[in-house]
C-alpha cells in the first residue's frame, strides 16, 4: 500500500487533532494488513508534502506509532511498520475499560462525520462477514 498514492485528505474542521488522524489512519492499514511487517512508510516530508501539513504533526503521528510498537525507525533510513509485538492478556475489567474507551472515541469520529453509529455497526457487521 502506498499512503501517497492513494486518496487521502485530512479533515483540519473534523475535531480530531492532524497527528492523530495520520495515528490512526497507519493503524488501521497495518491492521487490516494493507500496511505489512517490513513495509517502509513515507518520508516524514513526503507525508508532510502530500497531506500538506506541519512536519512536526507528522514526525509527532510516527513518534507516537513508534512508541506504541507499530513502526519502528532505522536511523538514516525510515520508518518501517514493526513485526507484531507479543500480545497482552488483559482482565475482563481491563478489557472492558479499553472497549469503553474505543468506542467513546469512535463516537465521537463519526458525530464529527455527521455519520450515525447504527449505519457504522451495520457496516462493520457486513465487513466481518466478508473476512
Amino acid at each position: 500500500m502506498d499512503l501517497l498514492t492513494e486518496a487521502w485528505e485530512v479533515e483540519f474542521h473534523s475535531g480530531v487533532p492532524v497527528y492523530r488522524q495520520i495515528v490512526n489512519r497507519i493503524r488501521a492499514a497495518v491492521a487490516a494488513g494493507q500496511l505489512k511487517t517490513g513495509e517502509q512508510l513515507p518520508t516524514i516530508r513526503a507525508l508532510r508534502e502530500k497531506l500538506d501539513v506541519n512536519p512536526n504533526t507528522v514526525a509527532r503521528a510516527y513518534r507516537e506509532l513508534e512508541h506504541a510498537g507499530i513502526i519502528e525507525t532505522k536511523r538514516g533510513s525510515g520508518c518501517y511498520v514493526a513485526p507484531p509485538g507479543e500480545v497482552t492478556t488483559l482482565s475482563s475489567k481491563e478489557k472492558q475499560a479499553r472497549l469503553s474507551q474505543l468506542y467513546d472515541r469512535v463516537a465521537a469520529e463519526a458525530a464529527s462525520q455527521g455519520l450515525r453509529l447504527e449505519d457504522l455497526v451495520q457496516h462493520i457487521s457486513r465487513r466481518k462477514s466478508h473476512v
